[in-house]
């Protein structure tokens, strides 16, 4: 039994894009591209155009297509966006995809089975879909950590890629895939 066996993956709506944006902004200073002071601060604005990052979590929220996985107490412990299409930085696939956005866990503790489960959540969403390949993308620094941990994961690391972010400096990613 893993511990990402101790978690639950489900579906959610607006609720759960205020939780995504929560854990997306203990982590903006690395994970964003574009740097915001605080994203949930941003929920609040009516008369002003929200950050893209907002737009899009709420947009995919709409959509019913974030997932947030949860502890046995129910406590929200990570998140992802899961859609048929790929961001537009990313090659189009030659064939039907499910591609993982913003996968991301709001603990340290739980990270690893945070991950696991999401990951695990999406296969099985992929198969039921009929769609062989699952795509994501992460950051690559530092020595390839993460990179790596997504290989453990059963993903095969593909294209490098730069984001250039809003303070002139670039976010080192990279694509990966797996087959279903």
């Amino acid at each position: 039994m893993s511990q990402a066996d101790d978690m639950k993956v489900t579906e959610g709506g607006p609720h759960a894009a205020e939780q995504l944006l929560v854990m997306l902004d203990e982590h903006s200073s690395w994970l964003v591209p574009v740097q915001y002071v605080n994203l949930m601060a941003t929920l609040e604005w009516e008369e002003h155009p929200r950050p893209p990052i907002v737009k899009q979590i709420l947009s995919h929220a709409r959509d019913g297509q974030i997932r947030i996985c949860r502890n046995r107490l129910g406590r929200p412990m990570g998140g992802s966006v899961l859609t048929g299409t790929a961001p537009e930085f990313v090659p189009r696939a030659e064939e039907p995809e499910l591609y993982l956005h913003f996968l991301v866990t709001g603990r340290e503790e739980a990270r690893r089975s945070g991950i696991e489960a999401l990951v695990t959540d999406a296969r099985a969403e992929a198969a039921r879909r009929g769609v062989r390949l699952l795509r994501t993308h992460c950051w690559a620094g530092e020595d390839g950590r993460l990179v790596r941990e997504y290989e453990e994961l059963g993903f095969t690391a593909t294209l490098e890629f730069e984001e250039l972010r809003s303070d002139g400096s670039y976010w080192p990613g990279r694509i990966l895939q797996t087959r279903v």
